[in-house]
């Protein structure tokens, strides 16, 4: 049968015509590719050849929370080359007897004119209510199931990943994400898993085993034994351990079986474990790992960003979010009735700039009060909103691991607040930079140095204090955690890394909460508009969008 081909509708660049062409016939795949390489339109790219050589009918897109929504609202319209129809899970509106009708629809009729995608937020997995659904689609259709942001998938105990495994004997199948072991080739097992049952051929706790140092201890709180990955103390000891038998041997002396079998009854380790560190002479976590590489190469496809060359000096990555129902309510309640209380605390608006300031400061994970009724003392104290409950917080954690650690990172947010709340979380995990207003001059000129030489793995930093004057061309990630409306700002801190002396491509992410004051600013700085024309040209209802 000949191949029906399409023209593309966006010209692919030569890593994503390479990858299109090695994979658009697999039955699964896995791409590993940076953020800003395209791994998105290569999937489209692909599921549109499979749907036109008659290989599927239909797409499944798996993806965080506010990402699938941009499947369906951006990628979709601007790269698929054929028509198609979609439909996008919301769990908020299940309830609804008129969206379960037009949703069942949807999963049940084909269309043979069109490719059907069906984009599901991979949280929606958490709840069994999401599977009959699924299942639906998976059982009348050839589908395409695309698991986007795999890492999302990385632990296999937890809910969403084992029912997301349940999909791995139907249709097609494929991950894509930036860095599928952001914290150890454990990550791996179960992301292959949903590509195809069983791929590795033995169950999670063997893989563990099988390529990495474990350990064994005892919980004596459960009265339990348990087995964890090697660290460094322990390899110590192991390593004292084999220099103390040999030095009861002759010199040249070839450790046997027996020997390790003897060591492993007093140590913490196995035999196989102590013949591995006998002959590591550096502490590794991790052992066997060409092997694992060679068993997935085929099946995967690596894009670094420095290896494309002909990509476009910016990229931009708006990630929309959905808040969580606590913040969403405080937010709600300030836009509908210009006040809100949030843990008994008040906080009233008297006009435009002021409302979109706390709209905004709300959307960062802060609610600013008063202590008294009198907002010209502009006396405000501030209550951070938990952790738990913010939804943009955690996605940027989940992004920093995604990034690699090798990447120097540049973080922007606008309020003292939020960069203090981010300077104490994000210095859980990474040495960060704080540089605003607080930062005396001399630390400022200390931390420019310090980060020019590799000291730190993120500059944590506000567009006023930090988008002008500084040359860091060694960060070409820049994740905006928040903006406000002065373009001239926002345009200074991208040039910070996009500048003489860049060699690879700058990417540049806002995190954005759907349908709030993040995205009336984000499109506020695109079209160019500064903070005093936009507010005289926007009504107050125009501005809440009520």
């Amino acid at each position: 049968m000949l191949e029906n081909k399409f023209e593309f509708k966006v010209k692919p660049y030569e890593h994503q015509l390479e990858v299109f062409n090695r994979f658009k016939d697999f039955e699964y795949f896995a791409l590993f590719a940076d953020m800003g390489t395209g791994k998105t339109k290569i999937a489209i790219d692909i599921a549109t050849h499979k749907f036109l050589n008659n290989q599927i009918d239909a797409v499944m897109v798996i993806a965080p929370n506010g990402v699938h929504a941009q499947w369906v609202d951006e990628q979709l319209v601007e790269h698929s080359a054929i028509p198609y129809s979609s439909f996008m899970w919301n769990s908020k509106k299940t309830k609804g007897k008129k969206y379960i009708s037009e949703l069942e629809y949807f999963l049940s009729v084909k269309d043979k004119r069109r490719l059907r995608y069906f984009a599901v937020n991979v949280e929606a997995f958490q709840y069994r209510s999401v599977l009959k659904y699924v299942r639906l689609f998976v059982t009348n259709n050839r589908c395409f199931t695309i698991e986007d942001e795999a890492s999302k998938i990385k632990n296999p105990s937890t809910t969403r990943s084992k029912m997301i495994h349940l999909l791995n004997k139907y249709g097609h199948r494929a991950i894509l994400t930036g860095t599928p072991t952001p914290k150890s080739p454990f990550n791996l097992w179960s992301q292959f898993e949903f590509l195809k049952k069983d791929f590795f051929h033995t169950n999670y706790f063997i893989f563990q085993h099988r390529y990495g140092v474990m350990a064994k201890g005892y919980n004596q709180r459960a009265g339990k034994n348990f087995n964890s990955i090697l660290d460094k103390k322990t390899f110590g000891i192991v390593k004292y351990a084999i220099k103390k038998f040999l030095s009861t041997k002759d010199e040249g002396y070839v450790m046997s079986d027996q020997d390790f079998d003897e060591l492993a009854s007093s140590l913490p380790v196995s035999a196989r474990n102590v013949a591995f560190i006998h002959k590591t002479p550096v502490f590794t976590k991790f052992k066997d790992l060409d092997k694992l590489r060679k068993i997935i190469a085929p099946f995967t496809y690596s894009v670094k960003k420095e290896d494309c060359l002909d990509l476009p000096p910016k990229i931009y990555e708006p990630l929309y979010l959905e808040m969580s129902k606590e913040q969403s309510k405080v937010y709600n309640d300030l836009k509908k009735k210009l006040y809100a209380m949030y843990e008994g605390k008040e906080l009233s608006v008297q006009n435009k700039l002021t409302l979109s300031t706390r709209l905004l400061q709300i959307c960062g994970g802060f609610f600013p009060y008063m202590e008294d009724d009198n907002e010209e003392k502009k006396n405000f104290k501030v209550e951070v909103i938990d952790a738990s409950h913010n939804v943009k917080l955690q996605r940027l954690i989940e992004v920093l691991e995604e990034v690699g650690d090798h990447t120097k990172v540049i973080v922007w947010a606008v309020y003292q607040a939020e960069l203090e709340m981010l300077y104490k979380e994000l210095s859980k995990d990474y040495t960060v930079a704080l540089y605003y207003g607080k930062t005396t001059i001399e630390k400022r000129a200390q931390i420019k140095l310090d980060f020019k030489a590799g000291m730190y793995d993120i500059f944590l930093a506000n567009t006023a204090t930090g988008g002008m004057g500084l040359n860091l061309q060694n960060a070409t990630v820049q994740l905006y955690y928040s903006n406000d409306f002065k373009t001239e700002n926002r345009l200074q801190a991208e040039d910070r890394s996009h500048r003489s002396g860049v060699k690879d491509t700058c990417v540049y992410t806002d995190f954005l909460y759907k349908g709030t004051m993040d995205e009336v600013c984000y499109n506020s700085i695109r079209e160019g508009r500064d903070l005093n024309n936009y507010f005289k040209e926007v009504s107050l209802k125009e501005l809440l969008n009520i």
